[in-house]
Protein backbone atom coordinates (compact mmCIF):
# COMPACT_ATOMS: atom_id res chain seq x y z
CA UNK A 1 0.00 0.00 0.00
CA UNK A 2 1.07 3.80 -0.92
CA UNK A 3 3.97 2.07 -3.15
CA UNK A 4 7.26 4.69 -3.49
CA UNK A 5 6.03 7.06 -0.37
CA UNK A 6 8.67 9.26 0.25
CA UNK A 7 8.65 11.14 3.57
CA UNK A 8 8.71 15.04 3.43
CA UNK A 9 12.03 16.28 4.63
CA UNK A 10 13.61 12.88 4.76
CA UNK A 11 15.08 12.11 8.12
CA UNK A 12 12.91 14.63 9.99
CA UNK A 13 9.18 13.05 9.41
CA UNK A 14 7.84 9.45 9.13
CA UNK A 15 4.93 7.79 7.73
CA UNK A 16 3.46 5.48 10.18
CA UNK A 17 0.63 3.07 9.21
CA UNK A 18 -2.28 1.77 11.65
CA UNK A 19 -3.65 -1.62 11.31
CA UNK A 20 -7.09 -0.30 13.06
CA UNK A 21 -9.51 0.69 10.24
CA UNK A 22 -12.41 2.89 10.49
CA UNK A 23 -14.98 4.95 7.48
CA UNK A 24 -15.19 7.48 10.60
CA UNK A 25 -11.18 9.18 10.25
CA UNK A 26 -8.16 8.32 8.44
CA UNK A 27 -6.14 5.60 10.10
CA UNK A 28 -3.15 6.60 7.87
CA UNK A 29 -1.31 9.20 9.97
CA UNK A 30 2.22 11.02 9.87
CA UNK A 31 3.48 10.32 12.99
CA UNK A 32 4.30 14.06 14.57
CA UNK A 33 8.12 14.84 14.38
CA UNK A 34 10.08 16.63 16.96
CA UNK A 35 12.58 17.35 14.97
CA UNK A 36 13.33 20.64 14.07
CA UNK A 37 13.47 21.57 10.38
CA UNK A 38 16.68 22.90 9.17
CA UNK A 39 16.79 26.84 9.64
CA UNK A 40 20.03 29.15 8.50
CA UNK A 41 22.26 29.84 11.38
CA UNK A 42 22.76 34.33 12.11
CA UNK A 43 26.12 34.33 10.52
CA UNK A 44 24.85 32.63 6.82
CA UNK A 45 21.41 34.63 6.62
CA UNK A 46 23.79 37.59 7.00
CA UNK A 47 25.92 36.24 4.16
CA UNK A 48 23.14 34.91 2.02
CA UNK A 49 20.01 36.53 2.66
CA UNK A 50 18.53 39.86 1.84
CA UNK A 51 17.38 41.55 5.38
CA UNK A 52 13.93 43.31 5.67
CA UNK A 53 15.83 45.79 8.28
CA UNK A 54 19.34 45.29 9.09
CA UNK A 55 18.37 46.75 12.46
CA UNK A 56 16.27 44.18 13.24
CA UNK A 57 16.54 41.22 15.73
CA UNK A 58 13.84 37.93 16.69
CA UNK A 59 14.83 36.57 19.82
CA UNK A 60 13.02 34.26 21.88
CA UNK A 61 12.77 34.06 25.71
CA UNK A 62 13.54 30.08 27.29
CA UNK A 63 11.07 31.47 30.16
CA UNK A 64 8.31 33.40 28.57
CA UNK A 65 6.83 34.90 31.68
CA UNK A 66 10.36 36.63 32.02
CA UNK A 67 10.98 40.24 31.90
CA UNK A 68 12.89 40.89 28.37
CA UNK A 69 14.74 44.21 29.75
CA UNK A 70 15.94 42.29 32.75
CA UNK A 71 16.79 39.34 30.75
CA UNK A 72 19.05 41.01 27.69
CA UNK A 73 22.64 41.01 28.40
CA UNK A 74 24.17 44.35 29.52
CA UNK A 75 26.04 45.24 26.08
CA UNK A 76 23.55 44.70 24.16
CA UNK A 77 21.31 48.28 23.38
CA UNK A 78 18.18 47.87 21.87
CA UNK A 79 15.89 51.13 20.87
CA UNK A 80 12.34 49.22 20.45
CA UNK A 81 10.65 46.08 20.66
CA UNK A 82 7.58 44.82 19.99
CA UNK A 83 6.09 41.27 21.23
CA UNK A 84 5.71 38.82 18.01
CA UNK A 85 3.91 35.88 19.84
CA UNK A 86 3.10 36.09 23.80
CA UNK A 87 2.69 32.19 24.00
CA UNK A 88 6.16 31.64 23.07
CA UNK A 89 8.24 34.88 24.23
CA UNK A 90 8.67 35.97 21.03
CA UNK A 91 10.29 38.91 20.49
CA UNK A 92 11.40 41.47 17.31
CA UNK A 93 14.32 44.07 18.37
CA UNK A 94 15.43 47.42 16.87
CA UNK A 95 19.14 47.80 17.35
CA UNK A 96 20.87 51.66 17.34
CA UNK A 97 22.19 52.51 13.96
CA UNK A 98 26.31 52.03 13.67
CA UNK A 99 25.83 49.25 16.24
CA UNK A 100 26.93 45.69 14.68
CA UNK A 101 24.36 43.33 13.63
CA UNK A 102 26.28 40.31 14.08
CA UNK A 103 28.05 41.25 16.78
CA UNK A 104 24.84 41.85 18.95
CA UNK A 105 23.64 38.42 17.36
CA UNK A 106 27.02 36.58 18.81
CA UNK A 107 25.93 38.65 22.17
CA UNK A 108 22.23 37.54 22.44
CA UNK A 109 22.83 34.38 21.51
CA UNK A 110 25.39 33.48 24.65
CA UNK A 111 22.34 34.65 26.63
CA UNK A 112 21.30 31.54 28.68
CA UNK A 113 18.10 33.13 29.05
CA UNK A 114 17.32 33.28 25.21
CA UNK A 115 16.58 30.62 23.21
CA UNK A 116 18.13 31.94 19.72
CA UNK A 117 18.70 35.67 18.20
CA UNK A 118 18.54 35.69 14.82
CA UNK A 119 18.39 38.56 12.08
CA UNK A 120 14.61 38.89 10.03
CA UNK A 121 15.06 38.26 6.36
CA UNK A 122 12.58 39.48 3.60
CA UNK A 123 10.12 37.77 1.94
CA UNK A 124 7.94 38.73 -0.90
CA UNK A 125 4.83 37.54 -2.67
CA UNK A 126 5.86 34.94 -5.41
CA UNK A 127 5.58 36.49 -9.39
CA UNK A 128 2.02 35.98 -10.79
CA UNK A 129 1.37 36.76 -14.41
CA UNK A 130 -2.86 38.27 -14.76
CA UNK A 131 -5.96 38.14 -17.40
CA UNK A 132 -8.49 40.63 -16.89
CA UNK A 133 -11.91 39.57 -17.45
CA UNK A 134 -13.74 41.41 -20.25
CA UNK A 135 -26.46 15.93 -11.03
CA UNK A 136 -23.33 13.82 -9.88
CA UNK A 137 -22.05 17.48 -10.39
CA UNK A 138 -23.32 20.75 -8.92
CA UNK A 139 -23.07 23.57 -11.52
CA UNK A 140 -23.47 26.97 -9.30
CA UNK A 141 -25.37 30.12 -11.21
CA UNK A 142 -22.50 32.16 -11.11
CA UNK A 143 -21.93 33.77 -14.63
CA UNK A 144 -18.39 33.17 -14.74
CA UNK A 145 -18.59 29.52 -13.44
CA UNK A 146 -18.00 28.05 -16.69
CA UNK A 147 -14.40 29.44 -16.94
CA UNK A 148 -13.77 28.16 -13.80
CA UNK A 149 -12.19 24.53 -15.47
CA UNK A 150 -10.04 24.40 -12.37
CA UNK A 151 -12.87 23.06 -10.04
CA UNK A 152 -13.97 20.11 -12.48
CA UNK A 153 -10.36 19.41 -12.42
CA UNK A 154 -9.85 18.98 -8.75
CA UNK A 155 -13.56 16.99 -8.47
CA UNK A 156 -14.84 20.14 -6.53
CA UNK A 157 -17.42 19.87 -8.72
CA UNK A 158 -18.37 16.34 -7.80
CA UNK A 159 -17.43 17.03 -3.66
CA UNK A 160 -19.89 19.77 -3.78
CA UNK A 161 -22.66 16.62 -3.51
CA UNK A 162 -21.49 15.72 0.27
CA UNK A 163 -20.96 19.12 1.16
CA UNK A 164 -20.46 22.82 0.33
CA UNK A 165 -18.93 23.42 3.71
CA UNK A 166 -19.74 24.61 7.15
CA UNK A 167 -20.41 28.82 7.73
CA UNK A 168 -19.01 28.73 11.44
CA UNK A 169 -15.76 27.08 9.78
CA UNK A 170 -12.31 29.54 10.21
CA UNK A 171 -9.64 30.05 7.60
CA UNK A 172 -6.70 32.15 7.66
CA UNK A 173 -5.50 33.97 4.68
CA UNK A 174 -1.78 35.11 4.86
CA UNK A 175 -1.63 37.51 2.17
CA UNK A 176 -1.55 40.99 1.12
CA UNK A 177 -5.10 41.53 2.54
CA UNK A 178 -8.93 41.53 0.44
CA UNK A 179 -11.03 43.80 -0.69
CA UNK A 180 -13.44 43.94 2.21
CA UNK A 181 -16.38 45.16 0.09
CA UNK A 182 -15.71 43.22 -2.76
CA UNK A 183 -19.71 41.56 -3.40
CA UNK A 184 -18.72 37.98 -4.15
CA UNK A 185 -16.51 37.83 -0.84
CA UNK A 186 -18.28 40.13 1.68
CA UNK A 187 -20.81 37.54 3.50
CA UNK A 188 -17.66 34.96 4.17
CA UNK A 189 -15.50 37.84 5.22
CA UNK A 190 -14.53 39.05 9.04
CA UNK A 191 -12.25 41.43 10.64
CA UNK A 192 -9.15 41.82 8.46
CA UNK A 193 -6.27 42.06 10.68
CA UNK A 194 -3.66 44.32 9.35
CA UNK A 195 -0.37 42.98 11.02
CA UNK A 196 1.85 44.72 8.06
CA UNK A 197 0.43 48.12 9.45
CA UNK A 198 1.18 46.96 13.20
CA UNK A 199 4.54 45.63 12.85
CA UNK A 200 5.97 48.32 9.81
CA UNK A 201 3.57 51.07 9.45
CA UNK A 202 1.22 52.68 6.87
CA UNK A 203 0.76 50.91 3.41
CA UNK A 204 0.93 53.94 1.75
CA UNK A 205 1.54 53.87 -2.72
CA UNK A 206 3.07 57.39 -3.90
CA UNK A 207 2.91 57.06 -8.00
CA UNK A 208 6.13 58.76 -9.08
CA UNK A 209 4.85 60.15 -12.26
CA UNK A 210 1.48 62.09 -10.46
CA UNK A 211 2.21 62.26 -7.25
CA UNK A 212 -0.58 61.28 -5.81
CA UNK A 213 -0.69 58.90 -2.40
CA UNK A 214 -2.85 56.03 -2.11
CA UNK A 215 -3.38 54.57 1.62
CA UNK A 216 -3.55 50.84 1.54
CA UNK A 217 -4.51 50.17 4.57
CA UNK A 218 -6.81 47.58 6.03
CA UNK A 219 -7.30 46.62 2.40
CA UNK A 220 -5.38 44.80 -0.40
CA UNK A 221 -3.07 47.37 -2.23
CA UNK A 222 -2.07 44.29 -4.56
CA UNK A 223 -4.64 42.22 -5.36
CA UNK A 224 -2.96 38.54 -4.51
CA UNK A 225 -4.61 38.22 -1.65
CA UNK A 226 -8.17 39.29 -2.79
CA UNK A 227 -7.69 36.51 -5.46
CA UNK A 228 -6.40 33.46 -3.44
CA UNK A 229 -9.49 34.20 -1.06
CA UNK A 230 -11.85 34.63 -3.62
CA UNK A 231 -10.61 30.31 -5.09
CA UNK A 232 -11.51 29.45 -1.29
CA UNK A 233 -14.22 30.97 -0.42
CA UNK A 234 -16.38 33.15 -3.40
CA UNK A 235 -19.53 32.74 -3.05
CA UNK A 236 -21.70 30.45 -4.21
CA UNK A 237 -24.81 30.25 -6.12
CA UNK A 238 -25.27 34.16 -5.73
CA UNK A 239 -25.76 34.85 -9.51
CA UNK A 240 -22.78 36.86 -9.69
CA UNK A 241 -19.21 36.01 -10.70
CA UNK A 242 -17.15 33.27 -9.85
CA UNK A 243 -17.75 30.22 -7.46
CA UNK A 244 -15.14 29.63 -4.33
CA UNK A 245 -14.17 25.72 -3.20
CA UNK A 246 -15.88 26.71 -0.26
CA UNK A 247 -18.03 29.57 -1.01
CA UNK A 248 -21.33 28.15 0.93
CA UNK A 249 -19.74 27.57 3.84
CA UNK A 250 -16.75 28.80 5.81
CA UNK A 251 -15.56 32.43 7.70
CA UNK A 252 -12.44 34.05 6.37
CA UNK A 253 -9.93 35.64 8.66
CA UNK A 254 -8.28 37.96 6.01
CA UNK A 255 -4.58 38.30 7.64
CA UNK A 256 -2.55 41.42 5.62
CA UNK A 257 0.99 40.94 5.74
CA UNK A 258 2.20 42.44 2.79
CA UNK A 259 2.71 46.13 1.80
CA UNK A 260 1.33 46.86 -1.53
CA UNK A 261 4.22 45.22 -3.72
CA UNK A 262 4.22 42.35 -2.18
CA UNK A 263 6.92 43.16 0.52
CA UNK A 264 6.83 41.10 3.53
CA UNK A 265 9.37 39.90 6.43
CA UNK A 266 9.66 36.77 8.90
CA UNK A 267 8.49 39.05 11.98
CA UNK A 268 5.69 39.94 9.94
CA UNK A 269 4.85 36.36 9.20
CA UNK A 270 5.83 34.93 12.34
CA UNK A 271 3.03 37.60 13.95
CA UNK A 272 0.62 36.98 11.55
CA UNK A 273 0.69 33.08 12.07
CA UNK A 274 0.10 33.94 15.60
CA UNK A 275 -2.76 36.12 15.16
CA UNK A 276 -4.31 33.35 13.42
CA UNK A 277 -4.20 31.18 16.24
CA UNK A 278 -5.46 34.01 18.59
CA UNK A 279 -8.55 33.85 16.43
CA UNK A 280 -9.17 30.37 16.40
CA UNK A 281 -9.12 29.06 13.15
CA UNK A 282 -8.97 25.54 11.74
CA UNK A 283 -6.69 25.88 8.29
CA UNK A 284 -4.38 28.54 7.82
CA UNK A 285 -3.43 29.16 3.98
CA UNK A 286 -0.27 31.12 2.89
CA UNK A 287 1.17 31.94 -0.72
CA UNK A 288 3.94 33.50 0.06
CA UNK A 289 7.25 31.86 0.41
CA UNK A 290 11.58 32.54 0.37
CA UNK A 291 14.21 30.38 -0.16
CA UNK A 292 15.09 27.84 2.67
CA UNK A 293 18.09 29.98 3.35
CA UNK A 294 15.40 32.97 4.92
CA UNK A 295 14.09 30.11 7.12
CA UNK A 296 14.11 31.11 10.67
CA UNK A 297 13.83 29.29 14.05
CA UNK A 298 10.70 31.88 15.33
CA UNK A 299 8.62 31.18 11.91
CA UNK A 300 9.81 27.53 12.60
CA UNK A 301 8.32 27.53 15.89
CA UNK A 302 5.04 29.85 15.57
CA UNK A 303 4.09 27.05 12.93
CA UNK A 304 4.73 23.95 14.76
CA UNK A 305 2.50 25.74 17.65
CA UNK A 306 -0.35 25.90 15.04
CA UNK A 307 0.32 22.30 14.01
CA UNK A 308 -0.01 21.47 18.11
CA UNK A 309 -3.78 23.21 18.20
CA UNK A 310 -4.83 21.25 15.64
CA UNK A 311 -4.34 23.77 13.14
CA UNK A 312 -3.82 22.90 9.40
CA UNK A 313 -1.40 24.70 7.18
CA UNK A 314 -1.23 24.87 3.16
CA UNK A 315 1.51 26.73 1.80
CA UNK A 316 2.51 26.97 -1.69
CA UNK A 317 5.97 25.46 -3.47
CA UNK A 318 6.88 28.23 -5.61
CA UNK A 319 7.20 29.41 -9.05
CA UNK A 320 10.95 30.07 -9.37
CA UNK A 321 11.14 27.08 -11.83
CA UNK A 322 11.30 26.93 -15.51
CA UNK A 323 10.65 23.18 -16.80
CA UNK A 324 10.88 23.74 -20.17
CA UNK A 325 14.55 24.93 -20.02
CA UNK A 326 15.63 22.33 -17.52
CA UNK A 327 15.37 24.63 -14.85
CA UNK A 328 13.40 23.10 -11.21
CA UNK A 329 14.05 25.53 -8.23
CA UNK A 330 13.79 24.02 -4.86
CA UNK A 331 10.75 23.96 -2.55
CA UNK A 332 10.65 27.34 -0.55
CA UNK A 333 9.43 27.85 3.18
CA UNK A 334 7.41 27.33 4.66
CA UNK A 335 5.96 24.70 2.51
CA UNK A 336 9.10 22.78 3.12
CA UNK A 337 8.46 22.87 7.10
CA UNK A 338 7.33 19.33 8.49
CA UNK A 339 3.63 18.70 8.87
CA UNK A 340 2.71 21.91 6.24
CA UNK A 341 0.61 20.42 2.77
CA UNK A 342 2.90 21.56 -0.10
CA UNK A 343 1.18 22.10 -3.03
CA UNK A 344 2.81 22.50 -6.66
CA UNK A 345 0.43 23.46 -9.34
CA UNK A 346 -0.94 21.44 -12.48
CA UNK A 347 -2.29 22.87 -15.74
CA UNK A 348 -5.49 22.92 -17.44
CA UNK A 349 -4.09 19.54 -19.08
CA UNK A 350 -2.93 17.07 -16.18
CA UNK A 351 0.26 18.46 -16.63
CA UNK A 352 3.03 19.77 -13.96
CA UNK A 353 3.28 23.63 -14.40
CA UNK A 354 6.50 24.34 -15.50
CA UNK A 355 6.59 27.12 -13.04
CA UNK A 356 6.00 25.19 -9.94
CA UNK A 357 8.91 24.34 -7.42
CA UNK A 358 10.18 20.76 -7.08
CA UNK A 359 11.68 18.70 -4.38
CA UNK A 360 11.44 15.92 -1.94
CA UNK A 361 8.97 18.35 0.46
CA UNK A 362 6.44 18.46 -2.26
CA UNK A 363 2.76 16.33 -1.49
CA UNK A 364 0.30 17.24 -4.04
CA UNK A 365 -0.77 19.51 -6.64
CA UNK A 366 -3.73 21.49 -7.27
CA UNK A 367 -4.77 23.53 -10.82
CA UNK A 368 -2.70 26.43 -10.74
CA UNK A 369 -3.06 27.00 -14.39
CA UNK A 370 -0.63 27.74 -17.03
CA UNK A 371 -0.47 31.10 -19.41
CA UNK A 372 3.30 31.91 -17.46
CA UNK A 373 4.89 31.27 -20.83
CA UNK A 374 4.60 31.45 -24.61
CA UNK A 375 3.81 27.41 -24.76
CA UNK A 376 0.36 26.95 -25.56
CA UNK A 377 0.31 23.45 -23.60
CA UNK A 378 -0.06 25.14 -20.22
CA UNK A 379 -3.44 26.07 -20.91
CA UNK A 380 -6.03 28.26 -19.54
CA UNK A 381 -5.25 30.52 -16.16
CA UNK A 382 -7.77 30.52 -12.39
CA UNK A 383 -10.02 33.20 -12.37
CA UNK A 384 -10.72 34.31 -9.28
CA UNK A 385 -12.08 38.06 -7.40
CA UNK A 386 -10.25 40.09 -7.72
CA UNK A 387 -10.09 43.99 -5.98
CA UNK A 388 -13.73 46.25 -6.82
CA UNK A 389 -10.25 49.55 -7.30
CA UNK A 390 -7.20 49.97 -8.62
CA UNK A 391 -3.97 47.97 -6.77
CA UNK A 392 -0.72 48.67 -7.45
CA UNK A 393 -0.43 46.44 -9.79
CA UNK A 394 -3.30 48.59 -12.12
CA UNK A 395 -0.56 51.20 -11.17
CA UNK A 396 2.31 49.04 -12.82
CA UNK A 397 0.01 47.93 -16.03
CA UNK A 398 -0.19 44.75 -15.31
CA UNK A 399 -3.68 44.33 -14.48
CA UNK A 400 -6.34 46.80 -15.61
CA UNK A 401 -9.57 44.95 -14.73
CA UNK A 402 -11.66 45.24 -11.16
CA UNK A 403 -13.89 42.91 -9.55
CA UNK A 404 -12.60 40.04 -11.23
CA UNK A 405 -9.39 38.47 -12.88
CA UNK A 406 -7.19 35.43 -14.35
CA UNK A 407 -3.65 34.51 -13.11
CA UNK A 408 -1.77 31.53 -12.48
CA UNK A 409 0.66 30.44 -10.05
CA UNK A 410 1.54 27.90 -7.06
CA UNK A 411 -0.51 30.95 -5.32
CA UNK A 412 -3.10 30.04 -6.77
CA UNK A 413 -2.96 26.00 -6.39
CA UNK A 414 -2.46 26.36 -2.63
CA UNK A 415 -6.22 27.73 -1.97
CA UNK A 416 -7.72 25.17 -4.13
CA UNK A 417 -6.30 22.51 -1.40
CA UNK A 418 -7.05 24.83 1.57
CA UNK A 419 -10.81 25.20 0.72
CA UNK A 420 -11.03 21.28 0.00
CA UNK A 421 -9.78 21.11 3.71
CA UNK A 422 -12.62 23.33 5.05
CA UNK A 423 -14.97 20.83 3.38
CA UNK A 424 -13.49 17.81 4.91
CA UNK A 425 -13.44 19.66 7.95
CA UNK A 426 -17.24 20.41 7.49
CA UNK A 427 -17.74 16.30 7.61
CA UNK A 428 -15.71 15.38 10.02
CA UNK A 429 -14.79 18.19 12.35
CA UNK A 430 -12.52 16.37 14.59
CA UNK A 431 -9.45 15.84 11.87
CA UNK A 432 -6.07 16.47 12.85
CA UNK A 433 -3.71 18.09 10.56
CA UNK A 434 -1.71 15.02 9.93
CA UNK A 435 -4.63 12.54 9.28
CA UNK A 436 -6.05 15.25 6.65
CA UNK A 437 -2.35 15.58 5.08
CA UNK A 438 -2.03 11.61 4.93
CA UNK A 439 -5.68 11.43 2.93
CA UNK A 440 -4.81 14.33 0.65
CA UNK A 441 -2.04 12.27 0.25
CA UNK A 442 -3.99 9.20 -0.36
CA UNK A 443 -6.37 9.88 -2.20
CA UNK A 444 -4.49 12.24 -4.65
CA UNK A 445 -4.54 10.53 -8.64
CA UNK A 446 -0.97 9.72 -9.39
CA UNK A 447 0.98 11.98 -12.33
CA UNK A 448 4.24 11.18 -13.85
CA UNK A 449 6.13 8.54 -12.46
CA UNK A 450 4.74 6.07 -10.07
CA UNK A 451 4.02 6.96 -6.56
CA UNK A 452 6.28 10.16 -4.87
CA UNK A 453 8.30 11.83 -7.00
CA UNK A 454 9.53 15.33 -7.14
CA UNK A 455 8.08 17.13 -9.58
CA UNK A 456 4.23 16.17 -8.70
CA UNK A 457 4.43 15.06 -5.22
CA UNK A 458 2.03 12.18 -4.50
CA UNK A 459 -0.13 13.63 -7.58
CA UNK A 460 -3.36 15.06 -8.23
CA UNK A 461 -5.88 16.08 -5.56
CA UNK A 462 -8.94 14.68 -6.07
CA UNK A 463 -11.55 16.33 -3.87
CA UNK A 464 -14.31 13.89 -4.06
CA UNK A 465 -12.00 10.81 -3.01
CA UNK A 466 -10.25 12.95 0.24
CA UNK A 467 -13.97 13.65 1.25
CA UNK A 468 -15.62 10.20 1.05
CA UNK A 469 -12.79 8.45 2.40
CA UNK A 470 -12.58 5.01 3.24
CA UNK A 471 -9.49 2.55 3.47
CA UNK A 472 -10.80 0.74 -0.05
CA UNK A 473 -9.75 4.29 -1.24
CA UNK A 474 -6.06 4.16 -0.08
CA UNK A 475 -3.67 3.75 -2.94
CA UNK A 476 -1.97 -0.23 -3.15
Amino acid sequence: MFNGFTPKLIGLISLAFLTACSTQGLNTVLAPTTAQAPVASPAHLLDSVDLAHSRDVLVRLRDVAANLNHVLPEQVKIEDSRLISKEQGIYLLKIPTQTSLMKTLEQLNHSSALAYAEPNPSFHLPNFQTQALTSDVIRPNDPNYGLQWNMKSAGIDKAWTLTTGNPTLRVAVIDSGVDPNHPDLIDHLEKLEDIWNEERGPDIYRNPFTGQSTNFGGKDGNGHGTHVTGIIAATLNNQIGVAGVAGSGVRIIPIKSTDYAGNTDAAVLTAAFQRAIDRNVRVINISIGGPAAKSTQALVDVIQLALQKNISIVSATGNESSRFQGSINPITVPAAYPGVIAVGAHTQYDKVASYSNGGPEIDILAPGGGGRSTNAAEGQQIWSTWPSYQTYEYFMKRVTSTYYAATSGTSMACPHVTGVVALMLSREPNLTPAQIRSRLIATADDLDAPGFDEASGYGKMNALRALRWTRNDARD
